[in-house]
């Protein structure tokens, strides 16, 4: 069993409870909500519940071609400096609102499952509005 008894009648109660004042839908023991999906580990001696953002990253790597891409072990490469020195005219990024989309994404994961990577995204966040490819293709490495 996953909890005690008395932890299981007091749920049960507080179910009752809200279920009088709201209309509410159960989910079972698996959802996903806020494109979180939670998943519930039970091996005999131990138990818990680990919390995923696959879906919401599948999602963004199709909507920018990027499901093809290669894995990579880190998120930030530690080579790849990331300042404003580039050529201006050269090598400006054409679709900023891509780069934006993406970061914006990323903070979203970084809040909700992923704190591992928040040093990396918030290293380009700092270049939101001013971003050339280099930062897009560190970007693509975070995803």
């Amino acid at each position: 069993m996953l909890y005690p008894k008395d932890t299981t009648n007091a749920v049960i109660k507080v179910k009752a409870t809200l279920l009088e004042k709201y209309k509410i839908t159960n989910l079972g023991l698996e959802c996903q909500v806020l494109s979180i999906k939670t998943h519930r580990k039970e091996n005999g001696t131990s138990s818990g519940i680990s919390l995923g953002q696959s879906t919401c990253i599948t999602t963004i790597q199709k909507r920018f071609n990027l499901q093809n891409a290669h894995d990579v072990s880190t998120s930030n490469d530690s080579n790849v400096k990331l300042d404003l020195a580039e050529d201006w005219a050269e090598n400006r990024l054409n679709h900023i609102k891509c780069y934006q989309a993406i970061v914006g994404t990323l903070m979203y994961a970084v809040l909700a499952t992923q704190p591992d990577i928040s040093f990396t995204v918030a290293a380009l966040y700092r270049y939101i509005f001013c971003s050339f490819t280099s930062h897009l293709t560190a970007v693509k490495r975070v995803l």
